[in-house]
């Protein structure tokens, strides 16, 4: 083995471990930001659809009666009227794609809500959205929270990370 060779090796196992035991220090806020951006992009293809359908659409929030898991679904409007929490619950607007539990595919992160009070992030044809945010966080109130604001009359969407002092940061 030549020496270049020898200091690639190292190089790159130097990397994997560094990267690898980042994972494993901060499991809990690797899946906090995961549920964060699952439910940004959940957010950003049902703007999507509303534009190139022309109809209403969104994601719909829920707590499972049986599990009392918080389940995330993409929807849309079946009947022009817009989105509306009995009509999702009655299949009139349908839930579209596949959802994503909470509890079950991120363990140990919490969500709560700050509007939306009907559990529906909501985009119009027109341009124009709910307002409101979702934050996500772990039982660790040192690790922060994410937060998933949506900017009503502009439909801009924007995760951001909130550290315990209250500052907020990009994603």
């Amino acid at each position: 083995m030549t020496l270049t060779e020898v200091l690639v090796v190292v190089g790159i196992s130097s990397i994997v471990t560094i990267s690898g035991t980042g994972l494993v220090l901060h499991p809990r806020k690797v899946r906090m930001e995961a549920a964060a951006m699952e439910l940004y992009g959940m957010m950003n293809r049902s703007r999507c659809t509303a534009m190139t359908t022309s109809r209403y659409a969104g994601v719909f929030m829920e707590e499972d009666q049986n599990t009392r898991e918080t389940v995330f679904w993409r929807v849309v409007d079946g009947n022009s009227n817009g989105l509306r929490k009995r009509e999702i619950l009655a299949g009139i607007d349908r839930k579209i794609g596949k959802e994503f539990i909470l509890e079950k595919d991120y363990p140990g992160v919490s969500v709560r809500r700050s509007g939306f009070t009907s559990g529906i992030i909501s985009f119009s044809p027109s341009l124009k959205s709910s307002t409101g945010s979702v934050f996500f966080s772990t039982e660790e109130p040192t690790e922060g929270a994410i937060r998933v604001k949506l900017y009503g009359l502009s439909t801009l969407t924007r995760p951001v990370r909130v550290f315990p002092n209250g500052s907020e940061e990009p994603l």
